[in-house]
């Protein structure tokens, strides 16, 4: 899942990958169906003694949101699109 665009951060000396809605969404799909934190460049994120950071109640309930709302926000857009083509 290695997306996105990479962006030399000069202030931290460190490579960025940032992502567009729909990858993020992708990566929001893949932590919530093996419930675990993952990087942006697809890494899975480990914690001091190693072992892969599990997500809380509450990042599931805003990931969950997340795709929702931009799954009501392209049936909003496919609906408005069909009345446009009549």
């Amino acid at each position: 899942m290695a997306t996105g665009t990479r962006y030399y951060d000069k202030k931290r000396g460190k490579y960025i990958t940032l992502l567009n809605p729909a990858e993020k969404g992708k990566k929001y799909a893949t932590e919530l169906k093996h419930n675990k934190h993952i990087t942006n460049d697809g890494v899975i994120k480990k914690n001091k003694k190693g072992q892969a950071k599990k997500l809380s109640d509450t990042q599931k309930a805003y990931r969950s949101g997340y795709l929702t709302a931009r799954k009501d926000n392209a049936k909003c857009y496919k609906a408005q699109s069909r009345k446009g083509r009549k």
